[in-house]
């Protein structure tokens, strides 16, 4: 799945706004009279491909939806907030902030040249939607001996959505390191996360979570092992697959995932705000904005998607989807290029007529 923002209309983000809010138990509440109307006008046919669709989508699926908005004004909508599911790749913006906290303190060097063979060694080839062969051509990379700088590799991380990255990153700077990253954005429940583990507990459905990051280690430094892993497949079984999903996958809260990405946006964060903000934010901002960050995801039955705003008045808004149990032909149209998601979530940050549809949706 491409990891680019879909093409987002300069209306939605032009408009002055005032978001509306739910309480933290899930139920829709307001923080403003207007927020939230007080009869609630029936809901869009549920549709994947539109903005309005997704609403009525989250209004029929409250169980397999979870999202938080923040405007950055005192206003908030959110919908099992804190409730753990599925973050697919979202959850690499962790590795992101544990890189640019080593960054600020010295510890790492963002110029560092990383052999091609240390990155790979955490690649798992053909589980990743081509992610990391499209990262080595944009960078250039072509001979199995070549370095790559350290910084450029983080590029790929977010934006191809590269799988080897953030492994190599937990191996490097360790468990605590990721840990305290999230717990520094406000994310203190965080379950250090193996992007390679997962992946293998996705293709060996006997492996418990426990065994998931031994199972990474081991497929970095055991050649038979590796080849043994090679030969695994998922299956065809769509639901069965995406049960595995449920059970092997990265987990986290919507909660969490917003409050780290909007400790980077607004500097709260800490050293290291200006790298990891500077790499979310790695396409133009649409007009009226001064900066917009995101970072998305998806496997077999879920998408993802976090995304952050930076206005020229200094406030920053936030927006969180995670989805799970989706069909397999609205997974497809998803990953084919759809990303009526993201503008939702444009619209949700920018536009009060649309939070006051998802208070009522759920």
């Amino acid at each position: 799945m491409s990891r680019k923002l879909g093409t987002l209309t300069a209306a939605a983000v032009a408009v002055a706004v005032s978001l509306g809010a739910c309480s933290t138990d899930g139920t829709a509440a307001s923080s403003d009279d207007q927020a939230a109307p007080a009869v609630c006008a029936p809901l869009p046919p549920a549709d994947i491909t539109t903005a309005a669709g997704w609403i009525g989508y989250a209004g029929s699926h409250p169980d397999d939806i979870a999202f938080v908005v923040d405007d950055g004004r005192g206003r908030t909508v959110e919908h099992r907030a804190g409730d753990t599911v599925p973050l697919a790749s979202a959850i690499k913006v962790v590795h992101l902030a544990a890189y640019a906290r080593a960054v600020a303190s010295g510890e790492l060097d963002p110029a560092e040249p990383v052999p091609l063979s240390e990155w790979e060694r955490w690649y798992l080839p053909n589980t990743d939607g081509g992610a990391h062969p499209k990262a080595l051509q944009r960078l250039g990379v072509t001979e199995p001996g070549a370095t790559v700088p350290l910084e450029q590799m983080v590029t790929a991380m977010i934006q191809e959505s590269d799988n080897a990255v953030p492994d190599y990153l937990r191996d490097r700077l360790g468990d605590a390191a990721l840990a305290d990253a999230a717990a520094q954005g406000g994310w203190d429940d965080l379950e250090v996360p193996t992007l390679l583990g997962s992946t293998i507990a996705l293709l060996d459905p006997a492996m418990s979570r426990d065994a998931r990051w031994d199972a990474a280690q081991r497929y970095a430094h055991d050649d038979a092992y590796r080849e043994q892993v090679a030969r695994m497949s998922p299956g065809d079984d769509f639901p069965a697959v995406t049960a595995r999903v449920q059970e092997s996958g990265v987990t986290g809260s919507a909660a969490g995932l917003a409050s780290l990405h909007r400790a980077i946006a607004s500097g709260d964060f800490g050293p290291g705000s200006d790298v990891a903000r500077r790499t979310l934010e790695w396409q133009p901002a649409p007009p009226g904005l001064d900066g917009l960050g995101f970072k998305g995801g998806n496997l077999p039955g879920g998408v993802t998607e976090a995304m952050t705003i930076r206005r020229p008045d200094g406030t920053v808004a936030t927006a969180v989807l995670l989805t799970a149990n989706l069909s397999s032909e609205d997974y497809l149209n998803i990953i084919g290029g759809n990303f009526a998601h993201q503008q939702l979530l444009l619209e949700a940050m920018t536009d009060p007529d649309t939070t006051s549809q998802l208070s009522c949706a759920v």
